[in-house]
């Protein structure tokens, strides 16, 4: 079922999410209180008005980063409302925009207009980050070969090499955080201008 403005008014602000973190609160309101906008972003939203159901948990990095630039927009363009929905909380939500059709991949970001029309989708992050990060993770893989299996998935790693990948991963996450949240602002907006039915 689509969600409907009452379950959507049922929400959590940005403010509620944040009071009920467990993890990561620290650096998730540093990025809000860091973000940015340029004038032509702001302007757009003003002229588009939309509400956004973001879908996710506080142990998420792609939450960590990526919602507080839908909370900053909220905060700063009266016409954008956000409301905030636990994955754990809301299977029957989140179950709907699986990636893939299979996983709970999160933050989900789910757009309506005025008229409640669902404008598209947004799931985890976007691509051309997904691209960048899967060539960082070659490039530092290529540059240690010391580290044993640094080309293997996640959990096949050894602790030492898992520990090093994903200390470097992070590093290039926040290092590049502001170039990211600049294709992810216009990824949104092409998708409530129309330009594409659902962001993937």
């Amino acid at each position: 079922m689509p969600i409907s403005r009452e379950r959507f008014d049922a929400g959590l602000s940005v403010e509620q999410f944040t009071n009920e973190m467990e993890v990561n609160k620290e650096k998730f309101v540093e990025n809000i209180e860091t973000n940015s906008f340029s004038e032509a972003d702001l302007e757009f939203f003003r002229k588009h008005p939309v509400s956004i159901a973001a879908i996710g948990e506080d142990w998420c990095t792609d939450v960590i980063q990526f919602l507080p630039v839908v909370a900053k927009l909220a905060q700063e363009v009266p016409g954008v409302t956000l409301k905030v929905f636990k994955r754990d909380d809301n299977h029957d939500l989140i179950d709907q925009y699986l990636k893939d059709g299979e996983f709970r991949s999160i933050p989900v970001f789910v757009v309506y207009d005025e008229n409640w029309n669902e404008l598209g989708h947004y799931i985890e992050r976007p691509a051309e980050v997904t691209k960048l990060m899967g060539e960082e993770t070659r490039r530092f893989a290529q540059a240690n070969p010391q580290l044993e299996g640094a080309n293997r998935s996640y959990d096949k790693m050894p602790d030492e090499t898992r520990t090093a990948v994903r200390a470097n991963s992070s590093r290039f996450r926040w290092d590049s955080m502001a170039e990211w949240n600049k294709i992810f602002i216009d990824d949104l907006k092409s998708m409530v201008a129309g330009e594409v039915a659902a962001a993937r």
